[in-house]
C-alpha cells in the first residue's frame, strides 16, 4: 500500500483522537510511523494499525476503515482536483474511478495494488459498483463513496448485500441517488 495512505491515516488519527493516539498505535504495533508518501508498505501494517485503533477506540475495524475512506476525499480534492472537475454529480464521478482515476494512478505508481471496479449502470439514479480486490477493503470504498457524495452534495442509499467477507468473489455496492 502506498505511503500516502499511511500519511493520511496518521493525519486522521491525530485530528480525531489526538497526537497521543497515534503514538499509542505505534507503541501497540511496534511500527516507527515514518512513512514516505511515494513508498510502498506492507498491507498488513495498515491492518495492524486499524486493529490497534479499534482496540483503543472501541470502534469496529470496518467502521474505522469506512471513516478513513470518507476522510481521504478532502485531501484528494486538494491533491487531485482534476479528477473531480467536470462532474455534475456523484454518479458521473464514480463512473470514472476505474477507467480514468485508476489508470492515471497506475501511470504514476505502476506497483500500486488498486482495486478493480466494474459497473452496472441501471438508470439515472442507480449504479452498482462491482468491487474486487485481494485486500477486501470494501469498507474503504464505501467511505470514499460517502466522502465523494458529501463533495457533490448528493444524498444516496447504499446496499452492500454481496460481499467478499461473506465468501463472495466480489462486492456489489448498490448506490441509489436520492
Amino acid at each position: 500500500m502506498k505511503g500516502m495512505v499511511f500519511c493520511l491515516l496518521n493525519e486522521m488519527v491525530e485530528e480525531k483522537f489526538g497526537i497521543e493516539a497515534w503514538d499509542t498505535l505505534l507503541d501497540a504495533t511496534g511500527f516507527d510511523g515514518i512513512y514516505v508518501a511515494t513508498e510502498t508498505y506492507d498491507d498488513a501494517e495498515l491492518m495492524s494499525l486499524v486493529s490497534a485503533a479499534s482496540e483503543a477506540t472501541g470502534i469496529q475495524p470496518e467502521e474505522l476503515v469506512k471513516q478513513f475512506g470518507e476522510y481521504m476525499i478532502p485531501s484528494f480534492l486538494v491533491s487531485y482536483p482534476m479528477f473531480f472537475q467536470g462532474h455534475a454529480n456523484l454518479k458521473s464521478f464514480l463512473l470514472t474511478v476505474d477507467q480514468v482515476i485508476h489508470v492515471e494512478v497506475r501511470k504514476l505508481y505502476p506497483e500500486a495494488g488498486l482495486p478493480e471496479f466494474k459497473y452496472t449502470d441501471k438508470n439515472d439514479s442507480e449504479l452498482t459498483m462491482h468491487y474486487s480486490s485481494p485486500r477486501k477493503l470494501c469498507a474503504l470504498a464505501e467511505g470514499l463513496i460517502s466522502g465523494s457524495a458529501k463533495h457533490f452534495k448528493q444524498e444516496y442509499n447504499l446496499l452492500h448485500e454481496v460481499c467478499m467477507h461473506d465468501g463472495d468473489d466480489h462486492c456489489e455496492l448498490q448506490i441509489k441517488m436520492l
